[in-house]
């Protein structure tokens, strides 16, 4: 019988670490959140009654016919899961879960665990293309410690079986086995880290991190209808975290993230009008990786961020100002008529960018010197005023007389400006829930600035639009996000979609587009004070997930570049005595000498070799010391096989001791096949049961003996 056919009537239950290995890749797609609970149910129930039933199983686990028809409820699930519209790669998570729970109540004689270790291998694959959560590494790590045990105590007692000492498999897992096995994995970690590094990236994500919903609600759509930011703003989700790279992160009553802009108003909704010679967008020349200039190089301050986007439908960057230049991993970016930026191809993924912005303060006394007029725009005779920023639809007439109201005794357009922003501050209610305003005959916008002024950011900015306008006042509504909370783990500024806010902006003839809130700013922004446990444990989550997306997710060959730029300026000729020169140069992570994550980087990358370095060299010293130790055949076997070599009797790798035994039996006389059973029985007893070598000398004469006395052809091989 050979190896392979003995091995194939093995019958036992699995290791222990096989279950721990199936619920460890489990969970990593269950981090992913794209399995419904019902799947996640059946994989528990599977995972608790195989383990509850794997020394006594009861009769369907070993019967092919109910096998066949679990396998075809699983084969049905999958299919009606891409059937209804999921990624293909959501449908084979369907499949792994389930195919993985079945493999589990299989209890027929098995040859190896290698569908069990290949189910559990492609959910941590497919894991890793469905989420980037910062859990999702150390169950990685977990995995492969419970994969290479799993296949290592697999083939321990497959060996004890057909040594005929089962239990031999348990005393050989002795305290240096478990050390060796953790010494190898450790040393594969690191040298996976070091290949991490080193090897050439390419962002293969089938999702691209896409499956979370994007916001397609107000300021980041091309059309907004009144009443959408309060929806977004009932809901807490992280939608940017902003990094100060040059400059300080500002204070949230501060901070604005400017979105889209919206020119276009029917009393109900807003929407970005298109030019007469130009679409609703155009494309900017440049790529992204290498840096888009979008402005002349001014005197103004200039602030740089670097900006991690969670998805968004429209496709839409966001700035904490006028935009000269951005970096990031796109290859095109588009602009609309109001100086909206978009990466088509980006919707649905987590986007990571550093935007070079600035930032004019509102000097009321210069703005006194200039008046609002609107901008200008290519036109078919030439450029000419942008009157769209000044278009009305038809409004009560009361809302003239309340604008003048508003503006009495103003001096200048900044004066009335200021006027209307003040007024709607002191006079208006903030709230998310905001009573229905207008009917079929009233507009929402007739409906708020005639009653009590009691709504949200959208409608305090829509108000001040519409009463600058009707003064003659180029105005338009811009969406975007407002305030946040620092992070005071990662060092960063948080915003969530609950900062999701509108302002108006207003066009003076020199200075350019003036920003002004008219929203009560009290109810809107967040409460300060102190943090609780769990605010602080959510800061440390959202501070690691940032960390994990940057150094590993989004890991790739600029960061490689900026690496080994980072460890030439450290450690090679031109590095100062003192330190790292730091050179001023735009390069990829904007004007600093250590880009992106390379300080941390290009100190940890030496060390991480010199640990690999050390762990390849206790692994090879382990080995050494166990080729000193003995071979890992008996002498006195080694000896018998050479004798029975000289006449032609070799054992191939795929027959077994005991099978090469029985066959060398048939061809040898009495005397010559007894000794060499008792030579085999030795072999098996001291390599696979621990016991002591006898003294075989004279079981070796009498085979010697014997083979002397064959009469047998010189090629007669043993198969």
């Amino acid at each position: 019988m050979s190896r392979r056919e003995f091995r194939g009537r093995v019958e036992g239950p699995r290791p222990t670490a096989a279950w721990l290995m199936s619920i460890v890749a489990g969970a990593t797609l269950w981090l992913t959140e794209q399995l419904p609970p019902w799947v996640i149910a059946v994989q528990l129930v599977a995972f608790g009654y195989s383990w509850a039933t794997r020394r006594r199983p009861p009769a369907f686990r070993s019967d092919p016919i109910w096998l066949n028809v679990l396998m075809l409820g699983v084969t049905t699930v999958t299919i009606r899961s891409a059937l209804s519209g999921n990624p293909a790669t959501v449908s084979l998570a369907y499949f792994t879960s389930l195919a993985q729970g079945l493999q589990l109540l299989d209890a027929r004689p098995r040859k190896s665990e290698f569908v069990l270790v290949a189910l559990a291998l492609f959910q941590v694959v497919l894991a890793s293309n469905l989420t980037d959560s910062v859990f999702f590494p150390p169950l990685v790590l977990v995995f492969l410690v419970c994969v290479t045990w799993t296949l290592l105590v697999h083939t321990l007692a497959h060996e004890a079986a057909e040594a005929g000492d089962p239990a031999a498999a348990e005393r050989a897992i002795a305290p240096d086995l478990r050390r060796l096995t953790f010494v190898a994995t450790a040393a594969c970690v690191v040298l996976a880290m070091a290949l991490f590094v080193i090897l050439p990236r390419l962002k293969t994500s089938v999702l691209q991190g896409g499956m979370r919903s994007g916001i397609g609600l107000s300021g980041f759509s091309d059309q907004v209808a009144l009443g959408d930011v309060g929806r977004i703003r009932m809901d807490h989700s992280v939608v940017l975290r902003v990094e100060a790279v040059e400059g300080e992160l500002p204070d949230p009553i501060d901070a604005y993230w400017r979105g889209l802009a919206f020119d276009a108003f029917d009393g109900r909704s807003w929407a970005i009008s298109a030019s007469e010679r130009t679409g609703p967008r155009q494309p900017v020349g440049g790529i992204g990786r290498f840096g888009i200039e979008l402005g002349p190089r001014s005197n103004l301050p200039v602030t740089v961020q670097r900006i991690l986007r969670e998805a968004v439908d429209a496709e839409v960057l966001f700035s904490a100002g006028e935009v000269r230049r951005i970096e990031g991993p796109f290859q095109r970016l588009e602009r609309d008529p109001n100086g909206g930026l978009y990466v088509p191809g980006h919707a649905e993924e987590r986007l990571r960018y550093t935007i070079w912005t600035s930032q004019l303060p509102r000097d009321v006394r210069a703005l006194r010197r200039e008046r609002a007029r609107p901008p200008r725009e290519p036109g078919p005779g030439g450029p000419r005023p942008a009157l769209r920023y000044l278009a009305l639809p038809a409004l009560d007439p009361r809302l003239r007389e309340r604008a003048e109201a508003m503006v009495a005794g103003a001096r200048d357009d900044v004066d009335r400006a200021l006027r209307i922003e003040a007024a709607l501050r002191e006079q208006g209610r903030y709230t998310d829930s905001p009573p229905p305003l207008g009917d079929e005959d009233t507009s929402p916008i007739e409906a708020f600035l005639l009653g009590g002024l009691e709504g949200h950011c959208e409608y305090f900015a829509s108000a001040m639009v519409v009463l600058a306008r009707l003064q003659g006042m180029p105005a338009r509504l811009v969406n975007g996000f407002a305030g946040g909370q620092r992070n005071d783990v990662g060092g960063f500024l948080e915003v969530t979609q609950a900062d999701a806010h509108a302002w108006v902006e207003i066009h003076f003839e020199q200075t350019g587009w003036v920003r002004f809130d008219p929203t009560p700013p009290d109810l809107r922004l967040r409460a300060e004070g102190a943090l609780s446990l769990a605010e602080r444990a959510a800061q440390l989550a959202s501070a690691l997930e940032l960390w994990w997306f940057q150094r590993v997710v989004d890991y790739d060959s600029a960061d490689q570049i900026s690496a080994l730029r980072a460890l030439w300026l450290r450690f090679g000729p031109r590095a100062e005595a003192g330190g790292l020169a730091t050179p001023r140069e735009d390069g990829p992570r904007g004007s600093l000498a250590l880009p992106d994550g390379v300080g941390g980087l290009g100190r940890g990358l030496p060390l991480a070799l010199l640990v690999g370095g050390a762990l390849a060299y206790a692994v090879w010293r382990l080995r050494a010391s166990d080729r000193r130790s003995g071979p890992a055949v008996p002498e006195a076997y080694r000896r018998a096989q050479r004798i029975l070599a000289r006449k032609g009797l070799t054992r191939i790798a795929t027959v077994s001791a005991q099978a090469f035994a029985a066959e060398v039996s048939r061809a040898l006389p009495e005397p010559g096949a007894r000794a060499f059973a008792s030579i085999t029985a030795a072999y098996l007893a001291e390599r696979f049961g621990d016991r002591p070598a006898p003294d075989l000398r004279a079981e070796l004469a009498a085979l010697q003996h014997a083979v002397d006395r064959m009469r047998l052809g010189d090629h007669a091989h043993i198969r």
